[in-house]
């Protein structure tokens, strides 16, 4: 009988020894899992590099006025001189003003009698009168010159116009050397003669 007994509380023994090991198993924590790995940042994409701006167009020059081409006129000297003896260069640098000038080339000058130009220096009125006559009011290119028979001057009288069947014109007996040399305030061309009014 005590046997029994003995034997029965050594099964009761080892069967709640048997429950705590597994409540213990269970109560034991789980290692926590290993954390995902980050997802890898995505390249970034390259920056496009902006367009360089083009450079801005340089401003045309802007054109010289009347008294300064006639200036640079490497055949004009006489008559650029004469100019300012009369002081119209000032005249012919206003942007006031709108003419195409005439100019004859210093052989053209020099072919004119002996003491014209001292004459004409010494009355100032009569230089002036002279030199206007070169000059045709308003902007006048070869091919609008053309289409006159004649052409109005500052000086009063008016310029014959001639032209040939080979298109050649003349003006006043004048043959145009340079042509369409363009101003501000005008144009110029480049004549073989210097042009005298008949009155």
């Amino acid at each position: 009988m005590n046997l029994r007994l003995i034997a029965l509380s050594l099964l009761v023994a080892s069967a709640s020894t048997n429950v705590g090991c597994k409540k213990d198993s269970a109560s034991e924590t789980p290692e926590p899992a290993a954390p995902a790995p980050a997802p890898a940042p995505e390249p970034e994409a390259e920056a496009t590099p902006e367009p360089e701006a083009a450079p801005a167009p340089e401003p045309a020059p802007a054109a010289k006025d009347l008294a300064t081409v006639v200036a640079g006129l490497e055949k004009g000297k006489t008559f650029h001189e004469l100019l300012v003896a009369a002081e119209l260069d000032k005249e012919l640098a206003s942007a006031d003003v709108s003419l195409t000038i005439l100019v004859p080339t210093d052989e053209a000058f020099a072919k004119l009698p002996k003491g014209t130009l001292d004459k004409w220096k010494k009355n100032k009125e009569q230089l002036q009168k002279a030199l206007k006559y070169h000059f045709i009011p308003g902007v006048n290119d070869t091919a609008k010159i053309g289409n006159y028979r004649t052409a109005p001057t500052a000086a009063g009288p008016e310029l014959p116009i001639k032209q040939t069947q080979d298109a050649e014109m003349t003006i006043d007996g004048a043959k145009l050397l340079e042509v369409d040399l363009p101003a501000s305030n005008g144009l110029v061309h480049v004549i073989d003669k210097v042009l005298q009014t008949k009155k």
